[in-house]
Formats: C-alpha cells, structure tokens, sequence
C-alpha cells in the first residue's frame, strides 16, 4: 500500500468519479483505476462496486476511506511540521479582535519585526468565538483576545493587561457630561455593537440582563471604523476600551457604575508543537507582556 495510492482512492470517493479524481491530480484515468484495483488485490476484498454511473463503496471501501483520509491528513501534518522543523516556515498566524487589533497589535508588531524581520507576521481579526475556533483547529498558532472565561485547562494563557469597557457617546450628547452610568440610565439608548461571538458583546449583554432589560441595538457590525463613526456622528451609542475612547476627539466614553473590566491575554493550544518562529514569538511576547505590568 502507498500513500499515492490511498490518494487516488480518496480523491475518486471525494468526487465519486474516477474520471473527475484524475482532472484534479493531473494524472490518467488508467493510473487511477489500475491502482485501486492494485489495493483491492493486495487485500484481497472488493472496494467499489463499479455500474453504469460510475461506482458505489463496498461495506470493506467505507471502511478503508474512513481510514485512508486519517492516514493522508497525518501525512499532510507530518510533512508541514518536518518543513517547520528545517526551519522554512518563517510564518505566525495570529488572530485579534479588531479592538484589540487597533490599541495593542501596532506596537507589538513593529517591536517584534524590529527583532525578528524574516518571520511574516499574519494577523486575522474576528470575534473571540471565530477565533478560538481557528486556534482549534490549527488554522492560527496564537490568538490575543479576553481570557476571563478562558481556562488553562483547556489553553496555555499569557496574560497582557486589564482595561475597562466604557460607555461611548458623541461629545454633545446629553450624557457626556456625566462621569458615570448605570444601565438602567441608558437602557432606552440605540446602540450599535459588534456582531454574536465577539466577548463584549457577550458580556454587555449580560450586563443588561443583570439589570432586567434589553439593549436597543439598531446596528450590528464587525468593523470598528463603523461603531466609531456612528458614535461619533450621534447616530447610536456603543462599547469601546477606555483607552481607545480617550483618543477619539469626538467620542466621550463613560464608566459604569458597575466597571466592566476585561482581561487581554495570549492563547495557544495545550501541547502545541512549538516550531522556531512561534518560540521566537513567545520569548519576544512573554518579554513584552512584562513590560506593560
């Protein structure tokens, strides 16, 4: 049995069409045929049932497709990680909430390419949910987003910084003035927030529960270039850091008489290959997080 063999059975079971399964690899129909039917006689059982549409799986082919598609992705991992491992990776894969992104990633990026400038730098912003997800499922090698829910249990967490989820209106809005809120205060304000799955939306949403009512929320969006125009222009209020509010002239972002304080962190995944780019990344992080205490 060899690997190309398992590859040309999968990739026909893929399409159910051998003819299909050679377009895609660029070989002869004959090539593929001729090497299923080489597994079927090294086993000694019947794979596929050929008819006039083409082919359906035998009980014994189910089986072995099953098994052929684990034994081809352990391939395909094996190979990525001995490339890794000579050092021909040079790549991160970071995901950021676009919040996050905005007050925190620029620094931390220019700081780390200064150190490391032959390692590319990916980040993909998206809610906490989307992302850990990707992180999951090897898609990212780190992730920056709020912790507090998050356990070392399930993850390897880094903690960064603490900072405050404030209130934000335009700066002429009746509540500007004020230094403080309850939700009850502005329960009956239109809102514009983040789409589901991002964790302040999450916890804002809590927040109004605690205080038995429901946010007004006119306008979802994943861009924060759009919550901050709306705030600004008076069309709705919104969430935001403090310490990105305090640099919006036309923004004014109060507290809560109740704070909501988020913690920021790095995430990866629990036993996680460590290749030479992401120690380099997690020296250079572990480094910076030390100086923001």
């Amino acid at each position: 049995m060899k690997l190309n063999q398992l590859l040309y059975f999968c990739r026909s079971c893929n399409h159910q069409n051998i003819t299909k399964a050679a377009e895609e690899l660029h070989v002869s129909q004959p090539s593929i045929s001729a090497s299923i039917r080489e597994l079927e006689e090294e086993f000694g059982v019947k794979l596929m049932q050929r008819n006039n549409k083409g082919f359906t799986l035998t009980e014994e082919g189910k089986y072995f497709y099953e098994r052929a598609q684990t034994l081809l992705a352990s391939a395909d991992d094996l190979e990525q990680m001995m490339t890794d491992m000579g050092n021909r990776r040079k790549r991160i894969n970071l995901g950021i909430p676009p919040m996050i992104g905005t007050f925190l990633f620029p620094k931390m990026y220019a700081g780390f390419k200064k150190k490391f400038p032959d390692i590319f730098l990916h980040s993909r912003d998206g809610g906490t949910q989307e992302l850990l997800e990707l992180l999951d499922n090897s898609a990212l090698d780190f992730i920056i987003v709020p912790i507090n829910r998050l356990s070392t249990h399930n993850y390897n967490i880094l903690p960064l910084m603490e900072i405050e989820t404030v209130f934000c209106v335009t700066k002429n809005h009746p509540l500007a003035k004020k230094s403080k809120v309850s939700i009850k205060q502005i329960k009956a304000e239109p809102l514009i927030m983040f789409h589901r799955g991002y964790f302040q939306n999450e916890i804002i949403k809590e927040c109004y529960e605690n205080a038995h009512c429901a946010p007004r929320i006119i306008h979802y969006s994943s861009q924060f270039y759009t919550i901050k125009e709306f705030i600004a222009k008076g069309i709705a209020a919104g969430f935001m850091f403090k310490v990105i509010a305090d640099t919006v002239p036309e923004i004014k972002g109060i507290s809560l008489d109740k704070p909501i304080k988020i913690q920021i962190g790095i995430v990866w995944k629990l036993n996680q290959h460590m290749f030479n780019d992401a120690n380099h990344f997690l020296q250079y992080a572990r480094k910076y997080a030390a100086s923001l205490q």
